[in-house]
């Protein structure tokens, strides 16, 4: 990723699985990450542009078209729905950790072993709002100490545009809600 590219990021819990790879490895090119890339994360990659490609068109129609997006956007919600459990089941229990924070450019998560700053991860991103699940390599920047484990900080090395786009969308969307909330619990407590 270059580094121009820098997006915010935003604090809240999501799954990872963070395997990092052998020292000294290099940042494949695009053609071989693809190749490499496990073909769930490119179907739900897939099924997502499918979604994005469909609904947009419906929003130019009319008033109408508002019930069948909602439509499109619930059967979309069940495909994902059965993805992220597919690509969850998938994934082995020993390399998942609890995210911290993520954006579009990068992200971070608690591990019980540190890791040498520079090296390569190959992560897996799954966040449950917006049944996002993205794979991707991430490079540590960053490595502190926490009471009982470690806060690793990585930005990503080599991600599709496509799922850089869902992880900021994602985020934006997470943020939201988050400030929608602060403000229904601010006017609740001026409210009593």
């Amino acid at each position: 990723m270059s580094d121009e590219q820098h997006f915010f990021s935003i604090n809240h819990p999501f799954d990872v699985s963070a395997v990092p790879l052998a020292p000294h490895a290099k940042v494949p090119t695009q053609e071989e990450f693809e190749a490499d890339m496990p073909a769930p994360f490119k179907l739900a990659s897939q099924i997502n542009q499918l979604e994005s490609a469909a609904v947009k068109p419906l929003r130019q129609l009319s008033e109408t078209s508002h019930d069948l997006v909602d439509f499109l956007r619930l059967q979309s919600q069940k495909i994902d729905l059965m993805m992220s459990y597919v690509l969850t089941m998938a994934d082995g229990d020993d390399n998942k950790h609890l995210g911290h924070s993520f954006g579009g450019s990068k992200l971070s998560y608690n591990a019980p072993e540190a890791l040498e700053i520079g090296c390569l991860v190959q992560l897996k991103i799954f966040i449950k709002e917006n049944n996002c699940a993205i794979f991707c390599l991430g490079r540590v920047s960053a490595c502190d100490k926490q009471s009982n484990s470690y806060l690793i900080e990585t930005e990503f090395a080599l991600i599709r545009n496509d799922d850089q786009e869902q992880l900021v969308r994602t985020s934006l969307n997470i943020q939201s809600n988050q400030l929608k909330q602060r403000a229904a619990k601010r006017k609740k407590q001026t409210d009593s």
